[in-house]
Formats: structure tokens, C-alpha cells, sequence
């Protein structure tokens, strides 16, 4: 899923950084990061030429640093890719890109990642980092599941909570992917598992209801997920 390019130690607050393409897809560039919340100070903003927006302005400082992390990433591709923009936030908190960029941000517990593609490329995408729970899993599986997404999950080969985990984050990945085009919120129940391919980690979901004139009920989408230690990447795109 991700061909890195440049890995490197940057600070006590973005421990590790790597940067690279997604192999499926080499016009999305990606960048993941790990970061310790723990050495989070506002100051960090400025450092990194990152606009503190107001709408941290009540905010804990755990999701100070997420999004501090989850921009330190998206700039660093930005920067890469020769843009002097930086990634803004709508009022509704949504990543706002510079003129000609599309992307997504994620962040999970000390870890966040972000991917961008030039606007042209005629891509959607979308990603979400997710970090391990079997048991929250389990206790939440009929939130964003029907009976037939649970048995088709457990019978694909994997750990059931694995399983249930990679949906939840397709599901999130989605959303995140088709946001921006279809101006409107929708729910878990808006798409379905029709498969899950163990072989290159992929998986396949379909829209159960309409969302605009173009994105019909029955369109499908087929990502792409990674496993890792102790966390879980999606993409669609």
C-alpha cells in the first residue's frame, strides 16, 4: 500500500515522519508521522508556519496535538510538492485544500497521516488510521453493521474484531472520500461490505442509498487497508 521515500526524526513532538506514494495509486503522495502528545506546546504552531485556528481555541490539549500532527503532515507534502499553501479547517472542521490539491487527514493515538493528489488526477481520497480495540469492537459492531456485513466478516480469514475494525475504518475512509462532493453527512448504514480480498488487502464497499444524481445506490468503491502493530490504515480513492 505505501512505497516510502524519506523517513526521518524531526523533534520530541513529531518523533518520526515518513513520506512517500501509495503503490496502487502513485499520484496520491502520503505521509505518516508519529508524535508524542506529551511534548505538545501551542508555540509548535508558529514553528512549524501552521495557522492556529479558532476553533481549537476550548480544546483539550490531546486534540490540539492530533491536529497539529495530522497538518504537520499534510504541509510537509505541500511542501514537497512545491505548494506554499497550508491546509485550513471550514466551519464545520473540515481540511479546506489549497486551489489544485485534494486530500485526507487521520489521527489516532500518537499516530497521524495524511495523503494529497493534484485535483486533475480525477481522484476521491479519503483515509483513516484506526487504532486496535477488540473489545470496543465487539460491544460496537451492530453500530455499523448489518447481520449480513458480520457474517460476511467472519467468514473472510481474518480475526473477527480485525475484520469488524477494517469496516468500521472502509466506512470512515468513505465518508471522508465523498464528503467534499456530496456537501452532506451520512451514516454507517449509507454503504456495505460486498467483499474483502485477504489476498491484496482489499476491500470493497457499495452505497445503499443514494447520495447525489452521480453517486447512486449500488456504486462501489474498493479500497485498500494495511494492519500494522497496533493500528489499522483504510484508503479509497
Amino acid at each position: 500500500m505505501f512505497t516510502p521515500q524519506l523517513r526521518h526524526s524531526t523533534s520530541a513532538f513529531v518523533m518520526q515522519s515518513e513520506t512517500g506514494c501509495i503503490t496502487q495509486f502513485p499520484a496520491i503522495a502520503y505521509c505518516k508521522v508519529t508524535f508524542d502528545a506529551a511534548s505538545y506546546r501551542d508555540a509548535l504552531f508558529s514553528e512549524y508556519g501552521i495557522p492556529f485556528p479558532s476553533v481549537l481555541d476550548k480544546t483539550v490539549v490531546k486534540r490540539r496535538a492530533e491536529y497539529l500532527a495530522a497538518r504537520y503532515a499534510a504541509g510537509q507534502l505541500l511542501q514537497n510538492a512545491g505548494c506554499d499553501g497550508h491546509v485550513g479547517t471550514s466551519s464545520g472542521r473540515e481540511p479546506v485544500w489549497p486551489a489544485g490539491w485534494c486530500g485526507s487527514l487521520s489521527h489516532t493515538s500518537g499516530h497521524a497521516i495524511a495523503i494529497i493528489a493534484p485535483r486533475n488526477a480525477g481522484l476521491t481520497p479519503g483515509i483513516d488510521i484506526e487504532m486496535f480495540d477488540a473489545k470496543t469492537m465487539r460491544e460496537t459492531a451492530e453500530m455499523f453493521t448489518s447481520p449480513e456485513e458480520r457474517r460476511l466478516l467472519a467468514a473472510c480469514g481474518l480475526a473477527y474484531e480485525t475484520a469488524l475494525l477494517i469496516l468500521f475504518s472502509a466506512k470512515e475512509s468513505l465518508f471522508k472520500a465523498l464528503y467534499p462532493e456530496v456537501k452532506c453527512f451520512f451514516g454507517f448504514e449509507a454503504a456495505r461490505i460486498c467483499r474483502i480480498d485477504t489476498s491484496v488487502h482489499s476491500i470493497t464497499l457499495e452505497l445503499t442509498q443514494p447520495l447525489t444524481p452521480e453517486r447512486r445506490q449500488g456504486c462501489q468503491f474498493t479500497g485498500l487497508y494495511l494492519i500494522a502493530e497496533n493500528h489499522v490504515i483504510t484508503l479509497i480513492a
